[in-house]
């Protein structure tokens, strides 16, 4: 696994930045290992700039989904272009005399962050450097009941059902690959040190890292809230630590609608003029988008939570094989 604190060449201490140690939980064969040993964190806890020469190849490919803004670490306004197709194309436009003073921004801002010892804007919810990460998280006790496992057992069935009645009726399918991804992700990248290597799936990878670490110091919820995670996270904006979930459900969500819509275009590129209709291209856009988010962010906050309580790996899989199951089910 990424940064195993039992792997050859790396201590048994959880580091927060660089300097700052403290002794992490014992391992405990059969359960998911967590990943903030001092390799893992101090690849994450870095404050790598931004570059023109990737920015102008993300405006151009993915410029009218926001796709470069995201890069920049602007969520806001990467969604209003994705949400209006880069300003009918205008904005999208305009953006190519902005991107050096975007970049410029943004590594004067990081570069500031190292100066001070503050997280890099990545992990701008996370503490500065010098702070210990307790043993285990500060809301631990409280959700680790076997109710709250059932309850959360239900929360799978209600967001994996919903997904797969969702795909079925308006035929969209894209989200539920999405979802597929995120769970083998979450539970690959406890396991498998090879993810954390391979191309594409690296970024995904510290995604990953960086939502569990949000978790590890944010009290994911109780039941009802994970449910409603979707809905609650369009007010996160009133919560300076919620909006950091909200950001990453949101890149996820954006990402993956991207991808999709890239080779929606291009599969009907290749069935020529004729086979471009860019109001059923857009309507799918939209609700691959929305849907995404919306089942993402559940399903994503219930396996996290119970990855770094600890809980063996048979649970782990277990609720994963419930939400896939009701996906199934809702589907067919």
């Amino acid at each position: 696994m990424p940064g195993d604190p039992s792997g050859p060449g790396t201590s048994d201490e959880t580091l927060l930045g660089i300097s700052a140690l403290h002794q992490g939980p014992p391992r405990v064969p059969g359960r998911g290992d967590l990943d903030f040993s001092r390799a893992v964190l101090d690849q994450l806890y870095s404050y790598p700039p931004k570059r023109e020469a990737i920015a102008y190849p993300l405006w151009l490919v993915t410029g009218v989904f926001g796709g470069h803004r995201f890069y920049l670490d602007r969520p806001g306004t990467g969604l209003l272009m994705l949400l209006t197709l880069g300003g009918g194309g205008v904005w999208w436009l305009v953006d190519v005399l902005l991107i050096p003073r975007m970049v410029r921004k943004f590594n004067e801002d990081q570069a500031r962050r190292q100066f001070l010892g503050l997280a890099p804007r990545q992990l701008a919810f996370m503490p500065a450097k010098g702070e210990t990460l307790p043993p285990e998280p500060h809301w631990a006790a409280k959700r680790r009941t076997r109710v709250r496992l059932v309850a959360d057992a239900v929360v799978m069935m209600l967001a994996g059902g919903s997904m797969g009645a969702f795909a079925s009726g308006f035929g969209i399918y894209e989200p539920i690959i999405a979802v597929l991804a995120l769970i083998a992700i979450t539970l690959l990248g406890t396991r498998w040190d090879a993810l954390s290597k391979l191309p594409v799936l690296r970024g995904f990878d510290r995604w990953a890292h960086r939502l569990r670490l949000f978790y590890y110091t944010n009290d994911p919820g109780g039941a009802v809230s994970l449910a409603f995670r979707q809905v609650l996270a369009m007010f996160a904006i009133l919560r300076r630590r919620r909006r950091a979930e909200a950001k990453l459900y949101l890149q996820l969500g954006a990402w993956f609608t991207i991808i999709f819509t890239v080779f929606d275009l291009i599969e009907a590129g290749i069935g020529g003029p004729g086979g471009l209709d860019l109001g059923s291209l857009a309507l799918d856009y939209f609700q691959t988008f929305f849907a995404t988010y919306a089942f993402a962010a559940p399903i994503g906050a219930v396996l996290n939570k119970h990855v770094l309580l600890q809980r063996s790996d048979r649970v782990i899989w277990a609720l994963s094989a419930v939400a896939v199951v009701f996906i199934l089910m809702g589907v067919f």
